[in-house]
């Protein structure tokens, strides 16, 4: 049911997620994890612990309360919004 997970390359282009929304799993993460080129770095949401639950569901490593926070960071060379 789920794609298969493939290894990284040394420079994986980073993603982040901005807004924890439902739609992001399809969007991103899942295709995400079939692309040896392709990681999911962050995602930012309007609280921490929606973030954090986010983050730990879907195994990205950086969460964010708010988008301050992230854009601050640069956590990411490409940034999907999700509402």
């Amino acid at each position: 049911m789920y794609p298969t997970e493939v290894p990284r390359t040394d420079e994986p282009l980073r993603f982040g997620i901005l807004g924890a929304a439902n739609a992001a799993p399809f969007a991103l993460t899942l295709p995400a994890k079939t692309h040896p080129d392709v990681v999911v770095h962050a995602v930012a949401a309007r609280d921490q612990a929606r973030a954090d639950a986010f983050a730990k569901k879907h195994g990205i490593p950086k969460a964010y309360g708010g988008k301050d926070g992230y854009q601050s960071t640069r956590a990411a060379s490409v940034s999907l919004v999700s509402r």
